[in-house]
C-alpha cells in the first residue's frame, strides 16, 4: 500500500463528527428530534461513521438498562442528551455494563449532576478533537518505530496487528481504570438484596426468638399464678382447719 493510500484512510477512520454542547437546543426535545439532529450531523462523516447511526431502539435500550437518567413524559432534556450521546460515544469500545457501571459510577461514586457531565463532555470532545490529530502522526511513529514498510502485504499485515494490539492494550487500561474506581452497579443491586435478604432473615428470626421467650415468661407467668392460687387455697384449708378445731375445744 502506498503512502498517500494509507493517508487517505487514516484521513477517513478519524473522521466522524460529534454533535457539540452548542448544538444542542437548550429546550427539552423528543426522541424523533435528537435521532435527526445526530443523522444530520453524521452527514459530514465519512461512510463509516454515517453507517454507525443512532436509532430509536438504543436510546429505549439505554433507558431501560439505566444508562441514563429517568425522562418524565416524552421528552428528553439537554443532560438527558448528554448522556445519550456519550453512551453512543463508547458503546463501540465498551460493553454495555461497562459503560452502565462508568456512567453509573460518575453519579452516584463521584456526585456527578447533569451540569458536570456536559461540561465533561465538552471537555472530552476538546480532547477527542487532539486525538484525531495525533493518529496520524502516531500510526507513522509506530511504522518507523516498528520498521514496517506498508508497500509490503507482509508488513502491512504486521502493521494491523501492531495497531491493534496498541488499541487493545489501551482498551485495556480504560477497563482496569474503571473497574477500580467505579462500582458495578449490577453486583451493588446483588449485594444490596443479600443483605435485605439477612436483614429480613435477621428479623425473622428475631422475632420467632421473641416469641420463644414470651411463651416461656407466659407459661413462668401461669405456674407463678397457680402456684399462688394452690398457697392461697392451702391457707384458706389451713384456717379453716384451724377455725373446727377452735370450735371444737369451746
Amino acid at each position: 500500500m502506498k503512502e498517500q493510500e494509507l493517508q487517505a484512510l487514516v484521513a477517513a477512520a478519524i473522521s466522524d463528527a460529534d454533535l457539540t454542547g452548542k448544538e444542542i437546543p437548550a429546550i427539552d426535545l423528543y426522541l424523533d428530534q435528537i435521532l435527526s439532529l445526530v443523522a444530520e450531523k453524521n452527514k459530514a462523516a465519512s461512510p463509516r461513521y454515517r453507517e454507525r447511526a443512532l436509532t430509536k431502539t438504543m436510546v429505549n435500550n439505554y433507558s431501560k438498562d439505566g444508562l441514563i437518567s429517568p425522562i418524565t413524559g416524552k421528552k428528553y432534556s439537554y443532560e438527558h442528551i448528554v448522556e445519550i450521546l456519550l453512551v453512543y460515544g463508547m458503546k463501540n469500545s465498551l460493553s454495555i455494563g461497562e459503560i452502565k457501571r462508568v456512567l453509573f459510577g460518575v453519579r452516584e461514586d463521584c456526585g456527578f449532576d447533569g451540569e458536570v457531565l456536559s461540561r465533561c463532555y465538552d471537555r472530552f470532545l476538546a480532547l477527542k478533537e487532539k486525538n484525531r490529530q495525533r493518529v496520524g502522526s502516531l500510526v507513522e511513529s509506530v511504522l518507523a518505530e516498528d520498521g514496517l514498510d506498508p508497500q509490503s502485504d507482509e508488513e502491512l499485515f504486521l502493521a494491523v496487528l501492531d495497531m491493534l494490539s496498541l488499541s487493545a492494550y489501551l482498551k485495556a487500561v480504560a477497563q482496569e481504570i474503571l473497574e477500580a474506581r467505579y462500582t458495578d452497579p449490577d453486583e451493588a443491586e446483588k449485594e444490596n438484596k443479600q443483605r435485605e435478604k439477612a436483614e429480613k432473615k435477621a428479623k425473622t428470626e428475631a422475632e420467632k426468638q421473641q416469641k420463644r421467650e414470651d411463651a416461656v415468661r407466659e407459661k413462668a407467668e401461669r405456674a407463678e399464678k397457680k402456684a399462688e392460687k394452690a398457697e392461697k387455697k392451702a391457707d384458706k384449708v389451713e384456717k379453716k382447719k384451724k377455725t373446727a378445731e377452735t370450735e371444737t375445744m369451746q
